[in-house]
């Protein structure tokens, strides 16, 4: 593996478990769903609900970001480490920029440390952002990451389990980043 000097870690299912929070919402306005059922991480096609309301749905989830819980227990201490090690920490998130405040909110309520953070408009590539390494559950935006030489860490969750692209990793916490740099 390269040396990794800077980490991209997305956001939204691997830092914040906001498909889970998404799903609780969903289910009080009648839509019986589960973050298991879900087959693919864009919501649309993949739950039976109209498009206008998986996004008023998703906007509710960051305004009401105290409630989103995160995909791991030990996250800053993860981080944390990897900062110890002199990476650079790199926040990136490709949802609405209207999410932004509310991101940077709950990433402050969860003490997670970050040297830079990158609200990326509609249709920016995470592949864009100069950083070593990336940590997503978005398999597209791994593999076009990877396609240009860099290290990509595939976060797993359910929409992405059959995935399987070259030079990644699959990871199932940040702590196997740490240990992948052992």
């Amino acid at each position: 593996m390269s040396t990794i000097r800077s980490l991209a870690i997305d956001v939204d299912n691997v830092l914040a478990d906001s498909i889970a929070r998404w799903c609780v919402l969903a289910r009080s306005s009648g839509c019986s769903v589960v973050k298991e059922q879900i087959k693919s991480h864009k919501l649309v096609g993949s739950v039976p609900m109209e498009p206008r309301k998986i996004f008023e749905l998703q906007d509710a989830v960051w305004r009401d970001w105290q409630n989103v819980p995160p995909t791991e227990p030990s996250q800053s201490a993860m981080i944390d480490e990897l900062r110890k090690r002199h990476i650079k920490i790199m926040i990136v998130t490709s949802g609405p920029t209207r999410h932004g405040s509310g991101i940077q909110s709950w990433l402050g309520a969860h003490q997670l440390s970050y040297d830079e953070f990158h609200n990326l408009a509609r249709g920016v590539s995470k592949a864009t952002i100069s950083a070593d390494a990336l940590v997503d559950d978005v398999p597209e935006s791994v593999r076009s990451f990877t396609s240009i030489g860099r290290v990509g860490f595939l976060y797993s969750q359910p929409w992405n389990k059959t995935s399987r692209i070259t030079n990644s990793i699959v990871i199932g916490s940040l702590g196997d980043i740490v240990k992948h740099l052992a």
